[in-house]
C-alpha cells in the first residue's frame, strides 16, 4: 500500500478536501480546506480531476517520508521546502523517491499550507468527504489532528501533472485586509454608532484564532442586545460577544450560536482572513447581496479560467 509516514506532523495538521456542506442541520460543520483556492490549485497541479484530499498544516512545520515514489507540490502559505536535505521550490512539482525526506519549515507570511501528493490522501470518506472535523471526531485519520508517527494511505498515482498560474497558489500579504460583509437582519438592531464603528475603525487579528473562527481586537462594539435565542450560523458570520471584540466564524464553527451577528463576510475574504497571522490589520466594509454575488461569480470565473489555461 502506498503511504506517507509523518515524522513531524506539525501544528494543527489535518486531512482536508473541499468539505461536507449541507450537514449543518445535523450539527456537523462543513470543515474542508481553510484556503479552498490553494487546495484546488494543488489538485490541478498534479492533474487530479476529482476532489482528492491534501494534508493541511499550519505555520509550515512538517516532515514526512513516502513509502513509494510520488509527486508532490505545496500550495497556500509559503514554506521553505527540502527533499532529502536539498532546498527546492515548493511551487514546483517534484518527484520524491521511496523513503525520501520531505521537510517544510515556516516562512514569514500566511498560516495554512497544503502538501499535495500524487493520487491524493486516501483515508476513508465520512459523510461524503475525507475532511477532518476534530470536534466531531469524524473524517481524516481517526477523526482528529495528525500526530507524529501517523501513516496516511495514498491513492494510486496515475494522473499527469499540469501547469498552473503561480498567482493562484501563493498567499499574498496585505497591509490592511478588507473584509466585505453582507449585513444580517440583526445589523439594523445595532445602535447607529456601533454600525459606524464596525466599518470606520481598524481591527487587528488576535492570537485567538483557529479553524472555528478568528477574534479581532479594536474599540469594543456595544450591541445593546440583551437577549437572543440561539440560531444557525453561517460561513463568515460576524459574531459580537459581550466583550465587544468581533469574531468571524470559519469552517469548523459551531452550527448554532446566541451572540448578535452583524452580518457575514463573503467567502473569498474569509479565505484571505484564514491566512492572516496575528497582528494583521483588517477593516470591515458593507456590501449588498447583489454585489456579493457579483464578486463570487468574478472570482469563480477568474479561477476556472486560470486553471483551464494551465491544462493547454
Amino acid at each position: 500500500m502506498r503511504a506517507l509516514a509523518l515524522l513531524r506532523a506539525g501544528i494543527a495538521s489535518t486531512v482536508q478536501d473541499t468539505g461536507r456542506p449541507g450537514r449543518l442541520q445535523e450539527g456537523i460543520p462543513p470543515a474542508g480546506a481553510m484556503d479552498w483556492l490553494a487546495l484546488k490549485s494543488g489538485q490541478f497541479r498534479l492533474g487530479h480531476r476529482e476532489d482528492e484530499a491534501a494534508l493541511e498544516f499550519a505555520y509550515g512545520e512538517l516532515q514526512a517520508r513516502p513509502t513509494h515514489e510520488c509527486t508532490i507540490v505545496v500550495t497556500g502559505a509559503p514554506v521553505n521546502l527540502s527533499i532529502d536535505g536539498e532546498p527546492v521550490d515548493p511551487e514546483t512539482v517534484h518527484t520524491v523517491p521511496p523513503g525520501g525526506l520531505i521537510a517544510a519549515s515556516a516562512s514569514t507570511s500566511g498560516v495554512y499550507s497544503y502538501l499535495h501528493v500524487g493520487g491524493g490522501i486516501d483515508t476513508t470518506p465520512c459523510l461524503g468527504s475525507r475532511s477532518t472535523s476534530p470536534r466531531e471526531g469524524i473524517g481524516g485519520l481517526n477523526g482528529g489532528y495528525l500526530r507524529n508517527g501517523d501513516t496516511l494511505p495514498l491513492g494510486d498515482q496515475n494522473q499527469p501533472e499540469v501547469a498552473a498560474d503561480p498567482g493562484l497558489i501563493r498567499a499574498r500579504e496585505r497591509d490592511v485586509l478588507l473584509l466585505r460583509f453582507v449585513p444580517g437582519f440583526q445589523f439594523g438592531a445595532l445602535p447607529s454608532h456601533t454600525q459606524r464603528s464596525l466599518q470606520e475603525q481598524t481591527f487587528w487579528v488576535t492570537s485567538k484564532g483557529n479553524r472555528m473562527g478568528i477574534t479581532m481586537k479594536g474599540l469594543p462594539l456595544k450591541t445593546k442586545i440583551q437577549t437572543l435565542l440561539s440560531e444557525a450560523t453561517c460561513q463568515g458570520a460576524i459574531q459580537i460577544p459581550a466583550d465587544g471584540n468581533p469574531i468571524v466564524l470559519l469552517n469548523d464553527r459551531q452550527t448554532v450560536g446566541g451572540y448578535p451577528k452583524a452580518g457575514a463576510v463573503i467567502t473569498g475574504d474569509c479565505q484571505r482572513l484564514a491566512q492572516s497571522r496575528p497582528g494583521q490589520r483588517v477593516r470591515f466594509a458593507e456590501i449588498s447581496p447583489e454585489e456579493a454575488d457579483s464578486v463570487r461569480w468574478l472570482e469563480h470565473h477568474y479561477t476556472e479560467t486560470k486553471l483551464q489555461l494551465g491544462q493547454r
